[in-house]
């Protein structure tokens, strides 16, 4: 297993954005909404997945879930596109 970096969560991500923007997980096999993501990386993906939203992320906490389910669809979207635009990813 492998570990689940910014880097490749952008990477997927950026192919969620540009085909179906929502309830999908980068860090699933085939994107599924429905699988867990801890399954494919020896890391939580959850962790970078929220953080990099600007979400505050407790491991023990039961509301680690999508950004999309935390923030709504919309804010969700718009912060992950902000923040790809911010950190240089839309450029590569």
């Amino acid at each position: 297993m492998k570990e689940y970096t910014e880097a490749i969560h952008a990477e997927r991500l950026l192919k969620i954005l540009k085909k179906d923007t929502c309830n999908k997980c980068p860090a699933t096999k085939y994107f599924n909404d429905g699988g867990h993501p801890g399954r494919l990386y020896k890391n939580m993906p959850c962790e970078i997945c929220q953080k990099f939203v600007g979400l505050k992320y407790r491991p023990e906490s039961i509301f680690n879930i999508c950004p999309c389910k935390r923030l709504g669809k919309e804010r969700a979207i718009e912060k992950s596109w902000l923040v790809l635009e911010k950190k240089g990813y839309l450029a590569k």
